[in-house]
């Protein structure tokens, strides 16, 4: 079911809520949403307050790690976006395809420091634009926070939705 909010758009429903998260290199540490933590079976309390990578890498599909690690490997180094669709196991032990977008930030030293982005379901319900329109609102919220890497990640995002699905895309189905 999709809730319409008072200016009339479209938003995703809680099952079908995008997760977004960032992740400090640094300390190894990613910080996510509750969407993130129900799509990839993990404790909204203990995402939110940060997890190792380890524990996301743990719930995705063994078929999908190499992939996934590789892609995001290669985004940290060049700083290249990162698109992605994998699969991942939720609460339940049911595999859940997914599909992801990511940015690795460098510091003033030009190092990789911070790697923002977004998960979402990829089920056939889910409709392009309104991931768009769920990162445009994201986008503003960012900004007014102060948040300036999620907001970057978030423009990169939008920037990718907006360009067909590559063809070297892994697609998991």
């Amino acid at each position: 079911m999709n809730l319409v909010n008072s200016i009339g758009t479209t938003e995703f429903s809680v099952a079908e809520e995008p997760g977004i998260f960032t992740w400090d290199l640094a300390t190894d540490t990613v910080y996510a949403d509750s969407a993130l933590a129900k799509l990839f079976g993990l404790d909204p309390e203990e995402t939110i307050s940060g997890l190792p990578i380890i524990r996301y890498l743990d719930r995705i599909h063994p078929d999908d790690k190499p992939s996934v690690a590789k892609a995001i490997s290669e985004s940290v180094i060049t700083g290249d976006p990162y698109r992605h669709d994998y699969r991942v196991f939720d609460r339940s032990g049911q595999i859940v395809t997914v599909a992801a977008f990511g940015r690795c930030f460098k510091n003033e030293a030009g190092n990789p420091s911070q790697y923002a982005g977004i998960v979402f379901p990829t089920n056939d319900h889910v409709q392009q634009d309104q991931l768009s329109a769920h990162c445009s609102e994201a986008l503003k919220i960012a900004r007014s926070s102060g948040l300036q890497a999620t907001a970057d990640a978030l423009e990169a995002i939008l920037k990718e939705l907006a360009k067909p699905m590559p063809s070297d895309a892994v697609q998991v189905h």
